[in-house]
């Protein structure tokens, strides 16, 4: 007896007693099943695309938008002044090359500074003999002084103080460069460090010579008018305003403690006293008292 028994690998076994033993003989079918080869199916990855943060521009200048008067990174007020864009930080480093360099021969700073405010560094350059000319320079300038002794006496500056520096001592002060600016219409601002004062004759700012001391030396920048406005604006913005030249600062009574506060953070110098906690512990901030903040102002150079 043939018969078709369907079996499964699994569900029968191939054996001798199955196989002749059972008096029949089996069929066997080979089946196959084609199975399809599953391909995964692609996943699209996400692309993190980077979102651009805005920097702060540092104000650092070339040729071109220097030469350019068009196109200003300032807005002008009515009165003509400049004010920095709240975007641009300006960066005072950059007028490192613009200061004038004065040949090693040179002593004094602040006099042959006055002399190319007047007469141009051509002039300046073209010097044969520094000596002769200085001392013909402050001569004339004495001369000067004495015929605009009423000049003098409304800025409340002693010609005779002026006429001992200019032919007694080897270098002339501020306060002779003071009586010059009034005297020849020049507008100035001096700096020294962190704190500035303006001489200022009508110039509207984009006259106005910078001078600013340096390691101890004074040096005038010779920058392009719209380079220099900028930094005159940066420094009447975060350098303290002196009275004068040869009086910085006003008696303590005339200020308020907030004033001098105010005075203090131009300076970069402390408002508070750090008062040590007890065992080690952290300490404490007290805020300073009017008088010692005026008398670190006073010691400030």
């Amino acid at each position: 007896m043939t018969g078709i028994i369907p079996c499964l690998y699994n569900s029968f076994s191939f054996t001798n007693e199955n196989m002749i033993g059972g008096g029949g003989s089996i069929v066997c079918y080979e089946t196959k099943v084609l199975r399809e080869r599953s391909v995964p199916v692609p996943v699209p990855v996400p692309v993190t695309v980077p979102v651009p943060v805005e920097q702060p521009f540092v104000y650092i200048p070339s040729s071109e938008s220097i030469l350019s008067d068009s196109d200003s990174d300032t807005d002008r007020d009515s009165d003509g002044s400049s004010t920095t864009s709240s975007s641009v930080i300006f960066n005072p480093d950059v007028m490192t090359q613009y200061s004038y360099k004065y040949p090693p021969s040179c002593n004094d700073s602040i006099l042959w500074s006055a002399y190319i405010m007047l007469y141009g560094t051509e002039k300046y350059e073209t010097i044969e003999n520094s000596y002769i000319e200085s001392n013909r320079f402050k001569f004339e300038l004495i001369e000067y002084m004495r015929q605009n002794k009423p000049i003098l006496k409304a800025n409340k500056i002693k010609l005779s103080g002026l006429e001992e520096t200019l032919v007694h001592k080897p270098f002339i002060t501020l306060e002779t460069l003071h009586a010059i600016a009034v005297c020849k219409s020049i507008s100035v601002c001096i700096v020294q460090d962190r704190k500035y004062y303006e001489i200022d004759n009508g110039s509207g700012g984009s006259g106005t010579f910078i001078l600013e001391k340096v390691k101890g030396k004074y040096v005038l920048y010779i920058a392009p008018i719209k380079l220099n406005m900028d930094y005159l604006t940066y420094i009447r913005a975060n350098y303290w305003l002196m009275e004068s030249i040869s009086a910085p600062i006003r008696p303590i009574s005339a200020y308020k403690l907030q004033d001098l506060v105010d005075i203090s953070s131009k300076l970069h110098l402390p408002v508070v006293n750090i008062v040590p906690g007890k065992f080690g512990s952290i300490g404490t901030e007290k805020r300073k008292t009017k008088s010692e903040l005026y008398e670190a102002i006073c010691k400030y150079q």
